[in-house]
């Protein structure tokens, strides 16, 4: 979880929440807001982020403001969650996924908009998602993930990586340290160098003026073709 003194973000199966505490005031909220994200999840974008504040109530122009703050990071806003919903930090899930009718795999996962994969995925394990994917671990040399969204891996990623599968370019791939063994976005692939590249920080690859490049301080020598 990612949290500032009355925000706080966490993955969960049912995707991105963000808990408000009700009894802060909203312009507050909105700043602690705008700093967790423009620290914590630049390179989630196109992902749908759903709210929570208890049973505190906002106007139509707080709704507004806040889906304007999400907009401008890149951020789909995708409604309020009820107390029978939610997942409250520190107490038991009242909302279980398999009572509410939802596929859950052997590896823990639930089909939505934005899956969460709350593990490292190891060799031999494979991850094919229509929407973005997060892996809350590392992505092991020899598994994969095939996602028509974003893929977001916050570790290590050593193994395959294919966002934008269905063809859209504008699809990203993130990681704190990329090092896939193969990465492709829409009909674009590439590899890592061969060069020890670790410590580089968080790094996003996506496609720019028909090249995929990766974006990160001190990248150098990625390349990339088309299929």
């Amino acid at each position: 979880m990612t949290r500032t003194e009355h925000v706080a973000l966490k993955g969960t199966r049912e995707g991105l929440v963000l808990y408000f505490d009700p009894a802060a005031e909203f312009g507050l909220l909105m700043t602690e807001l705008d700093k967790l994200l423009l620290d914590s999840v630049q390179f989630l974008q196109g992902a749908t982020v759903r709210c929570y504040a208890g049973s505190k109530e906002y106007t139509e122009d707080e709704h507004a403001q806040l889906a304007d703050l999400l907009k401008q990071h890149q951020l789909e806003p995708g409604g309020w969650l009820t107390t029978e919903e939610v997942y409250v930090p520190g107490k038991v899930q009242s909302y279980a996924a398999e009572e509410k009718g939802m596929p859950l795999g052997d590896e823990g996962m639930v089909a939505g908009h934005c899956l969460f994969v709350e593990r490292t995925l190891r060799s031999g394990k494979s991850v094919q998602f229509e929407g973005h994917v997060v892996v809350l671990g590392d992505v092991n040399p020899g598994a994969e993930i095939i996602a028509t969204g974003n893929i977001v891996v916050l570790g290590s990623l050593r193994g395959v990586a294919h966002a934008g599968a269905t063809g859209e370019r504008k699809a990203s791939v993130s990681a704190y340290h990329l090092a896939p063994t193969q990465l492709r976005i829409a009909d674009l692939v590439t590899r890592a160098p061969d060069e020890e590249t670790d410590g580089r920080g968080p790094e996003i690859a996506r496609i720019k003026d028909e090249r995929l490049i990766v974006e990160a301080a001190g990248m150098t020598g990625w390349r990339s073709k088309g299929r």
